[in-house]
């Protein structure tokens, strides 16, 4: 072997381990960069004005769903809302997340994840954060009738919502700011990691193929965290009676305070 040889053979597995040497830590610390929960105190006190209980869920040994159950102040609900937020916070956070569907006659439901609020367990993969909420769905629909759910998902938690609509039969899906997939955000971002090393792939497109129920999306205009340009590939997937709608202007945050995703809201929930 000529002395150019060794070298080129010495550079190329110096590039292979610093390549595996990559994938290995981003399979490592994919949690870090996904989830940013906040982590509530199980003493820690809700001031809502409206009435409510906060309700607790066991979908394993060890693993404890803590979730928010708010009431309307209509005379009777029109059905049970299930949100599901994003990657950050706690369900202890702005009162108008929940008058937003309170004050259109819903009951709703906040769960948080594994590791927020005060809600406890290790969250290893995707089938422990989807399978609590699927858990937690199953119980509501015990009381409320799957018929009666609407399950609402924003950002991440559009995409574990999908999830859930795919297996039940919910009164209709409401995706905020949703993603293609948790893939897809990987490839916008390290295109050269291979896709396997995802331990939360979140394939949203694939959940809306599945989905018999209405589904409506709406989309952020100036959306900075997830491009609009990449999720709205999300409507090749939508069938007859499914909507959309792009919020011009609007960034990623505090979507639920735009007065066309509230009017929008108000028109389909009721």
């Amino acid at each position: 072997m000529t002395r150019k040889a060794r070298l080129l053979k010495t550079f190329s597995g110096t590039l292979l381990a610093a390549y595996l040497g990559i994938c290995a830590y981003f399979y490592f610390i994919q949690e870090a960069i996904i989830f940013h929960p906040r982590v509530l105190d199980e003493n820690a006190r809700y001031n809502y004005s409206f009435e409510f209980n906060e309700r607790w869920f066991e979908p394993e040994p060890d693993v404890r769903i803590h979730a928010v159950h708010a009431f309307t102040g209509a005379d009777s609900a029109k059905g049970l809302v299930m949100y599901l937020h994003g990657n950050r916070g706690a369900n202890r956070t702005n009162s108008d997340k929940y008058t937003l569907f309170l004050d259109n006659g819903y009951d709703m439901i906040y769960p948080d994840y594994r590791m927020y609020g005060k809600s406890r367990g290790d969250m290893d993969n995707e089938e422990d954060l989807v399978g609590d909420i699927k858990h937690v769905f199953a119980e509501m629909a015990e009381e409320y009738g799957e018929e009666n759910i609407t399950i609402v998902g924003y950002s991440l938690g559009s995409g574990v919502a999908a999830q859930v609509a795919e297996e039940y039969d919910p009164k209709m899906l409401i995706m905020w700011t949703p993603f293609y997939s948790l893939v897809d955000v990987k490839d916008s971002q390290f295109p050269f990691l291979p896709d396997f090393l995802m331990q939360y792939q979140l394939r949203t497109n694939v959940a809306l193929q599945e989905i018999e129920e209405p589904v409506h999306i709406f989309y952020a205009g100036a959306d900075e965290v997830l491009p609009v340009k990449r999720s709205l590939k999300l409507t090749d997937y939508l069938k007859e009676g499914d909507t959309y709608k792009v919020i011009e202007g609007q960034r990623h945050g505090w979507i639920y305070r735009n007065p066309e995703l509230i009017e929008g809201l108000k028109i389909l929930l009721n």
